[in-house]
């Protein structure tokens, strides 16, 4: 057997040392279990989605803009602003800061604002659409009052005319943010003005924005389930390749 061996052969003990950061037997257990639960919740949209008619429609779809729509009196545009207050507060009221900048990064606010020097809050039940391209969406905002920066839009709907959640999801379509574009490039903006949104009865809307949230959270679940799934093909991975497993 030794004389297999060469000098470039590690038979240190730290090479059969567990890392300090791996996950224990019960945490790796524990993420098989979470995995189990993300791929559940995902077989059960599925199934609901995959149950839609894919048959176009017979009859022809009408759409209005959001500048349409601002006119009729069913929804305001508030638009974001750089802040005048650049410097985060250290007392009194403030509010959170959401930029293009923190959507690209993890999507959670990066700053506070004084509240008096906000030029656009988005409260809850608000539609926020990020108008560029390479960070373009459009989601219903939950939580408490939000201060929005450049190229950041709020949408506040009359609920007597229109579903805020129908909206977010009509928005948010790619097809409609591409041709809202200014031009062809990942950092041009959107002319929120020109998304279009399809024109239906309120009560139609709510059965349109309940498959929305569906599609919502199958998206994130599908992302959910890509990291925990890589994370388990990697731990799994480090300790069949050191031997530390029982097959």
């Amino acid at each position: 057997m030794l004389d297999l061996l060469d000098d470039e052969v590690d038979v240190t003990p730290g090479r059969y040392t567990a890392s300090t950061a791996e996950p224990s037997h019960k945490e790796l257990l524990a993420s098989w279990g979470e995995f189990g639960s993300l791929l559940t919740d995902l077989a059960d949209h599925a199934q609901h989605l995959s149950g839609i008619d894919f048959e176009a429609a017979t009859t022809p779809q009408t759409t209005a803009t959001v500048g349409d729509l601002v006119k009729a009196g069913a929804l305001t545009l508030r638009a974001g602003q750089q802040p005048l207050e650049t410097v985060t507060p250290t007392g009194g009221a403030a509010v959170p800061l959401l930029t293009i900048a923190d959507l690209l990064h993890d999507g959670s606010p990066g700053g506070l604002l004084p509240t008096d020097s906000a030029q656009a809050i988005a409260e809850e039940g608000d539609v926020v659409v990020a108008g560029v391209i390479r960070a373009f969406r459009a989601w219903v905002h939950e939580g408490p009052p939000l201060a929005l920066g450049p190229q950041l839009y709020a949408l506040r709907v009359d609920p007597e005319k229109l579903d805020a959640h129908f909206l977010a999801g009509c928005l948010r379509a790619p097809a409609n943010g591409r041709q809202a574009g200014t031009h062809a490039s990942t950092s041009s903006r959107v002319d929120i003005r020109r998304l279009q949104v399809l024109q239906l009865p309120l009560e139609r809307q709510r059965v349109y924005a309940e498959t929305f949230r569906r599609l919502s959270s199958f998206e994130a679940l599908v992302t959910k389930a890509e990291s925990a799934g890589r994370g388990l093909v990697s731990d799994m991975s480090d300790r069949l390749s050191a031997g530390r497993l029982t097959i």
